[in-house]
């Protein structure tokens, strides 16, 4: 059977189309990606569905869900409105995880990238840097890094950047380590392309998709230190952050608990999302290793 000209003249479907053709095979993916979408919403829309400031007083205080409609998830024991609350803190968790996950992205390929490519003394000295920063659990070097710092949330999110940097170096570096070799870079090197060159435009494109990957999994634990710093009454009080709510509810978690269960529930289903899509990003990216 001949093809007809129409097949042969039918183009490849490009690289976009590929992914979400695979992407959206796995259905746990979609469920991810929808609740995450979700979020990003109540984030845009938060001075729309609850205008004013979210700290201020709504209502009476400890007002129980759906028994006042002007406060439809009810009211902590300060009277402020648990919704806006919710949708507020919603800007604060996507601005922590998407900064964070930049910082500690950066410092990783830079560290990663030269320490694999040029090896040697190089990669002996970067290693052992990361070596000394994996010595300590992160939430200890976390809260020690916001206890210099300061309780601010731009110093909160670097502080939690620089705490998760060593995972995506060691990526990086494998990734480096077995491309530097390749008959590509070998080209390119004979062509005379600077070493930075061959870092940023050669290598490191073909070293990202599982750092990409890898980054659904730091904003995740990004989200969940900053809420563990506010539950600790570290966070910064003058935002409103579902870890905030939560370190506030447990005052009275016995009597009224959805003061901190409704913003709980909403930590556990953004950080569920972004595992199912970063697991959802890993079966596209890279389908035979699902096979």
């Amino acid at each position: 059977m001949s093809l007809t000209d129409t097949e042969l003249a039918a183009p490849e479907p490009s690289r976009p189309v590929v992914f979400w053709r695979r992407y959206r095979r796995n259905r746990a993916a979609l469920l991810g990606l929808a609740i995450f979408t979700v979020v990003v919403l109540m984030a845009l829309t938060a001075g729309i569905v609850a205008p004013g400031d979210p700290l201020s007083r709504a209502g009476a205080p400890l007002t129980s869900p759906f028994v006042d409609m002007s406060v439809p998830l009810g009211t902590d024991q300060l009277g402020r409105d648990i919704l806006a609350g919710i949708f507020y803190g919603a800007r604060i968790s996507l601005l922590v995880g998407v900064v964070a996950t930049l910082v500690a992205i950066a410092i990783g390929v830079v560290i990663g990238a030269l320490s694999g490519y040029f090896g040697g003394w190089v990669d002996d000295v970067l290693m052992r840097v990361t070596e000394a920063f994996q010595t300590i659990p992160n939430f200890v070097l976390l809260l020690t890094l916001v206890a210099i710092l300061g309780s601010k949330i731009e110093w909160i999110t670097l502080a939690i950047g620089i705490v998760s940097w060593t995972a995506p170096a060691r990526m990086v570096r494998a990734e480096f380590m077995s491309l530097r070799n390749r008959e590509f870079v070998d080209a390119a090197r004979n062509l005379g392309v600077s070493n930075t060159a061959l870092i940023f435009k050669e290598i490191l494109p073909n070293a990202l998709p599982p750092i990409i990957v890898y980054a659904s999994v730091i904003m995740a634990l990004s989200i969940l230190l900053e809420s563990a710093l506010a539950f600790l009454g570290l966070g910064d009080p003058n935002y409103a952050s579902w870890g905030n709510m939560i370190g506030q509810g447990r005052a009275v978690l016995r009597e009224d608990w959805y003061c901190a269960a409704i913003p709980g529930v909403a930590i556990v289903l953004t950080v569920l999302s972004f595992s199912l899509v970063g697991e959802g990003m890993n079966d596209a990216l890279n389908p035979r290793q699902k096979q």
